[in-house]
């Protein structure tokens, strides 16, 4: 059998015309289409998030639902559209809830933890059973309640970030705005858990109502447990950092704090750093939700861990998350 010769670059850029950069100029033309959006709406009473969800409706329907390819552009629709989600999860998620979580003040959190935690929790369960309920009985697809009630939690998670924006350019009370972005967090933390409860019901685990509570409460408080570690840990390195003390964390490590004295870098590195550290401890090695530990840390950042800061340093990090929390709204569309 005669040996076929191998393919030339050339020859394998024809049969797959898409490029990895066209990921990047999507990207790029996105961030573009925002800002635009952000700016020729400003005045107006159209959010700019409604304008980019209608434009991405309208160029993946151009890409995907006609003969009217858009070129490079559709190119990096669809490298972005194949895109592991658990990727997607694993890079934004742990920055993003962090953010959310260590923006809330404590005095607010306070105020309306109990109308936080009802909303978010039996307020998640509530719209679950109603939206699995209404899809089990309204749609012809002969569902099981299993698999009503999973897409029933899938559908029950809220997000507020235009909302919330738009309450702070209108000048709306703190405490609405804590209590709506407070529920969202937790909303978005439960919903996963109960996501995932009917997730494996549905393929095939069975739960008696002592396996339930047990598996909600090792999923939600063992988060829990998890993010107040970090952030314990996490807050005793940074005041070491600030402090210069020498203290037995091994020889390596006081030599290195030796020369460390308020480093903004090693500072916001680390809050950064520890959030995707400790979402990828609970969701990989402790079998518990990433959200709610990243939720947790981030309160108890927002609690505890200010202090940590000083100066120039805490300016810093102030600017950083507020700078990403503006990109989120970017990416979340």
């Amino acid at each position: 059998m005669e040996e076929q010769p191998p393919l030339s670059l050339s020859s394998a850029s024809s049969e797959n015309h898409s490029n990895p950069s066209d990921a990047v100029i999507f990207f790029g033309l996105s961030l573009t289409l925002g800002i635009a959006c952000r700016h020729f709406l400003r005045g107006t009473r159209v959010p700019y998030t409604v304008a980019l969800l209608i434009l991405g409706i309208v160029l993946g329907s151009l890409e995907f639902g006609t003969n009217h390819r858009l070129g490079k552009i559709g190119d990096g629709i669809r490298l972005w559209s194949e895109i592991d989600p658990e990727l997607l999860l694993a890079v934004f998620l742990p920055a993003l809830l962090f953010e959310s979580a260590f923006s809330m003040e404590v005095h607010q959190i306070k105020r309306c933890i109990a109308q936080m935690i009802l909303l978010g929790g039996p307020g998640v369960v509530i719209s679950t059973v109603f939206l699995g309920s209404l899809l089990k009985l309204t749609f012809p697809y002969n569902w099981s309640w299993k698999t009503s009630l999973l897409l029933g939690g899938l559908l029950g998670a809220t997000d507020p970030v235009a909302v919330i924006a738009l309450l702070k350019d209108l000048g709306a009370s703190k405490k609405l705005s804590t209590i709506i972005e407070g529920e969202s967090l937790m909303n978005d933390g439960v919903a996963i858990v109960v996501y995932t409860l009917f997730y494996r019901m549905v393929l095939g685990e069975t739960f008696n109502w002592v396996a339930i509570i047990k598996f909600l409460a090792q999923v939600s408080l063992g988060a829990v447990g998890i993010g107040i570690a970090f952030g314990i840990a996490s807050v005793l390195w940074l005041r070491f950092i600030f402090n210069d003390t020498v203290i037995a964390f091994g020889i390596a490590s006081v030599l290195w704090l030796r020369f460390i004295f308020n480093d903004t870098v090693i500072e916001i590195s680390l809050t950064l750093a520890v959030s995707y550290v400790a979402y990828y401890t609970a969701q990989e090695s402790a079998d518990v939700s990433g959200v709610l530990t990243v939720m947790s840390l981030g309160m108890f950042y927002s609690a505890f861990a200010r202090t940590a800061f000083k100066g120039e340093s805490q300016k810093s990090l102030h600017h950083f998350w507020n700078k990403e929390k503006e990109y989120k709204l970017f990416t979340e569309q």
